[in-house]
């Protein structure tokens, strides 16, 4: 599973339609139940940002005959189906909330086309995507999810068939719920045209998870351990969040907003993946686990570090109705893993368990309002992302539908993610880093040598040698 831009999908020329919800008439509705800490916070940044909406999507083929009525209907239920889709928030104004929440019903959301005509490159559907999407999604804008559709696609997809993105503000939408949203669809689309049930399992809310998260927040206070554990963190590395421990500066005059870089390379075929995970199971451990051992071992080779920091985020879905919801259920953790003197791959496999255990707890409490309580407002800088996506309904048939998970651009110049992915296909490393040289060449070196490590624990059972020893 690559996480990338829309710019690196092989888009084709043909006719674009967008689908946008609509409500028709007013009947929005105050809905008292309070926003999470980190969507407000994300409402805060995005009210405070002037630039481009940042959001997050997927794209994929529907391999069936295109009916826009049937697509309308899909769209239409799908959107129902989920709470989060159908609420927005605005400012508040003086002596109120700072935010104000209202909602619609299920029956009384509906999704109009509109037919932007046929686009003779690939290059200029995706400009018209992109353009639709930036303008129009935000946290303070209903709605906040947009799709559109490619048909009659030129060259034609194999078997037919057309293609549909989405793009939603982040408020509504996370990693799991951009995997969860292709089978919903796919079921749904088929549902409308043959009568197929779609089986889908009942899901829950984001807005009520919004008031259990803001009730996690309300706990703390400066002596709380969570408050105390980000503090110790963040004092270490000079009051700040850490950054990437190899250089990503350039010698030259840095050009300020710049675009970041992207890159998305397979690391392991299925095979070596399952043979990795054999290895961290006969220790104990999880691929996680072993993921993050590695990427510790890759630093040490590399950076000459037996102490790496990063921020990580970790799913919050922990009732039977988050499972499949869509909608924001992440929490950040910090994660400290101190490698010096481990001499083997389950000595540093040990090292990350215990640093995973430590952090976990910690994702639990929003950090937005620790970084409140500490009066901190550092950002994270060097995030590392591991998502298993293999249980995913349908995820079987995510090559033969053509999926790519996408992103926004982002604009940084000291900011490095790494989104880790297993998927039925394997084990996949995608990024985005500042765009020079110096940050380029690292970021590479950092995922090709995570890549042969991961390779050789699969193939050996071990780490070698070099990656067992720091070097000055």
């Amino acid at each position: 599973m690559e996480f990338t831009e829309l710019a690196d999908y092989p888009l084709p020329a043909g006719t674009l339609t967008e689908w946008v919800p609509a409500v028709p008439g007013d009947p929005w509705r105050p809905d008292n139940r309070p926003l999470s800490w980190i969507h407000e916070e994300h409402c805060a940044r995005r009210q405070a940002d002037s630039g481009p909406g940042s959001w997050l999507g997927t794209i994929f083929e529907i391999p069936d005959r295109y009916d826009e009525q049937a697509l309308r209907e899909t769209l239409r239920r799908w959107i129902a189906r989920h709470e989060t889709f159908r609420t927005t928030v605005r400012p508040g104004t003086e002596g109120a909330p700072r935010w104000n929440r209202f909602g619609v019903r299920a029956d009384e959301v509906d999704v109009a086309p509109r037919h932007v005509g046929a686009l003779r490159t690939g290059t200029r559907v995706y400009q018209h995507i992109t353009d639709f999407f930036e303008a129009r999604l935000a946290p303070t804008r209903w709605p906040h999810c947009l799709l559109a559709t490619v048909t009659d696609p030129v060259p034609a997809r194999p078997g037919g068939g057309f293609l549909l993105v989405f793009g939603a503000d982040h408020s509504v939408m996370d990693a799991y719920s951009m995997m969860l949203a292709i089978s919903e669809i796919q079921r749904l689309y088929r549902e409308v045209r043959t009568g197929e049930p779609a089986a889908l399992p009942e899901v829950g809310s984001c807005v009520d998870y919004g008031g259990i998260e803001r009730g996690y927040g309300d706990e703390l206070t400066p002596a709380h351990p969570a408050v105390r554990g980000w503090q110790q963190f963040l004092r270490r590395c000079g009051d700040r969040f850490p950054g990437f421990p190899l250089d990503i500066v350039s010698p030259r005059r840095p050009t300020p907003g710049r675009h970041q870089s992207g890159l998305s390379a397979w690391s392991l075929t299925a095979e070596k993946a399952a043979a990795f995970e054999q290895r961290c199971r006969a220790a104990g451990h999880s691929v996680q686990t072993g993921v993050l051992a590695t990427v510790a071992a890759a630093m040490r080779t590399l950076a000459g570090t037996d102490t790496l920091d990063f921020a990580m985020p970790m799913h919050t879905r922990h009732q039977p109705g988050d499972v499949h919801a869509m909608g924001w259920y992440v929490g950040l953790a910090p994660v400290r893993i101190e490698s010096g003197g481990a001499d083997g791959f389950d000595a540093v496999l040990d090292r990350a368990a215990t640093a995973v255990r430590t952090a976990r707890p910690l994702a639990r409490y929003p950090y937005p309002r620790v970084a409140h309580l500490l009066g901190n407002p550092s950002v994270p800088r060097f995030v590392v992302s591991y998502l298993d996506v293999r249980a995913v309904p349908d995820a079987a048939e995510w090559r033969r539908w053509a999926v790519r998970p996408l992103r926004s651009g982002e604009t940084s110049d000291d900011e490095v993610y790494f989104w880790i992915a297993r998927s039925p296909d394997g084990l996949a490393i995608s990024a985005r880093f500042p765009s020079n040289e110096v940050a380029a060449a690292n970021v590479h070196r950092f995922i090709n040598t995570v890549s042969q490590l991961l390779g050789t624990v699969a193939t050996t059972g071990e780490l070698p040698v070099s990656a067992m020893a720091v070097h000055g």
